[in-house]
């Protein structure tokens, strides 16, 4: 029996598992398809917030995969809530990350910030991006030791992409920690914000589902392919998990991590088989 036919809803990452860089990984997008013409309810989690819900649907919709934005959950969207909340009515923030994600925390109502006038904000939300540089580092700083707090999308220290691994938001998170000694709340992977939205994503699929009869509980799983995210925030959340080898892991690493994995597949595409 494929391992597919034992979950109702299945949260699977986007780079490395879905696609590395601009390329989709060989099969996965087959994979998709099949796993939702035959009713398996999907919301993708990524922990990268550089764009909007409505940009990846729609990257996903030219690939033949039809998903709306509600069925997308960045550590954007995650971390925007949490900075929102914590700058309050009125509240400012600054935001190091790419203009998506400052879209997203400005849609809470917080102010954005920029320049001196940032080293006053309320909260200092943090992301990777390419146009990190000293003078975001000194005005993260200053607005830190001025009491803002501090919120950031991951730890990840790299991100897959075509020939090697980019830097990722947790080498720029590094720089501002150590800088200001003060530690970020992360709403991504593997911390709960990100998979308490998700999970209530599908499970209100389910509960709008007008020809079920009567509710239970649905079997989930969470399908990554970093060990340190993807699968120990997963098996945090209560989700069976599954590890696929086309992106930042390799078989070794998964055999000897402690806890490991529930399920190690070579690609979403062995979920089928």
């Amino acid at each position: 029996m494929p391992l597919a036919d034992r979950f109702d809803g299945l949260l699977i990452d986007l780079d490395g598992v879905v696609w590395i860089g601009r390329e989709p990984v060989p099969g996965s997008v087959e994979a998709l398809r099949a796993l939702l013409d035959g009713g398996k309810r999907i919301v993708f989690v990524t922990n990268n917030p550089g764009r909007l819900p409505e940009v990846y649907a729609e990257r996903l919709g030219g690939l033949g995969i039809a998903v709306g934005p509600e069925q997308i959950v960045t550590a954007g969207v995650a971390v925007a809530r949490l900075a929102g909340e914590a700058a309050g009515d009125g509240g400012s923030a600054f935001v190091i990350g790419a203009p998506a994600l400052k879209e997203m925390v400005a849609a809470t109502g917080a102010r954005l910030l920029e320049g001196e006038e940032a080293e006053e904000a309320d909260v200092v939300v943090v992301s990777g991006h390419k146009e990190f540089d000293y003078g975001e580092l000194k005005t993260a700083k200053f607005a830190l030791d001025r009491g803002a707090q501090l919120f950031a999308t991951s730890h990840d220290p790299t991100m897959p992409y075509p020939g090697g691994e980019l830097p990722g938001t947790g080498a720029v998170l590094a720089a501002v920690e150590v800088a200001s000694g003060k530690q970020a709340t992360i709403a991504g992977k593997p911390e709960r914000h990100l998979f308490e939205m998700a999970t209530e994503a599908i499970r209100g699929s389910f509960r709008r589902d007008t020809v079920r009869k009567e509710p239970r509980d649905e079997l989930l799983g969470m399908i990554g392919d970093r060990i340190s995210s993807d699968i120990d925030g997963g098996r945090a959340a209560g989700l069976e998990t599954i590890l696929v080898l086309s992106g930042t892991t390799s078989r070794e690493q998964a055999e000897a991590a402690d806890p490991g994995p529930d399920h190690v597949l070579d690609d979403l595409a062995a979920l089928l088989q």
